[in-house]
């Protein structure tokens, strides 16, 4: 039988993906602050990819206001809406 692990971490997410161990992950969600610059939304999906932390199925989702654009990152892959939040959504080409 498989066993999951499923782990909340609650903090600053580029400070976190710059000291995070070696691992992999299925899924990374990032809600940081939306007054985020694009510059700084787009610096969390480079750490993710740099350090390789996805599977090679895995998902990174960067929370958003419509007020950035995440599309021209090249591990973009689809963006959705809900509310007046966006979700950019990431993965290993």
């Amino acid at each position: 039988m498989s066993k999951f692990l499923n782990k909340i971490v609650n903090g600053d997410a580029l400070k976190i993906l710059k000291t995070i161990p070696s691992k992999t992950f299925d899924l990374i969600f990032a809600d940081p602050p939306y007054d985020f610059s694009t510059e700084q939304f787009l610096k969390i999906a480079d750490l993710v990819f740099e350090k390789q932390l996805l599977l090679d199925d895995g998902v990174l989702i960067i929370e958003h206001s419509d007020q950035s654009n995440l599309s021209e990152h090249h591990q973009f892959s689809e963006q959705r809406k809900y509310g007046g939040s966006i979700f950019s959504f990431f993965e290993i080409e």
